[in-house]
């Protein structure tokens, strides 16, 4: 699921830059129920994205699994063959 977290923040930008130009139409003008739209699903990507990068902690007490730098599946002693 992490991996797909800068594709929804890229989507959320493109959401987000398309509820400021939907603001800039005067307000009688301005497409209610698609702005109304956009605002809920910048709001649902938003949740899914905090939730992916929680993943990275331990459910229970909160430590890191992995450090940032090594990947979980990379082999510790690499010397070793």
């Amino acid at each position: 699921m992490e991996n797909y977290v800068p594709v929804f923040e890229s989507k959320v930008k493109k959401l987000y830059d398309k509820v400021v130009k939907e603001l800039s139409i005067p307000k009688k003008e301005r497409n209610k129920k698609r702005l109304k739209k956009m605002l809920k699903e910048i709001k649902g990507i938003k949740k899914t994205i905090r939730s992916a990068k929680k993943v990275k902690t331990c459910p229970h007490c909160g430590h890191p699994l992995w450090d940032e730098e090594s990947s979980p599946y990379e082999d510790p002693n690499p010397s070793r063959s």
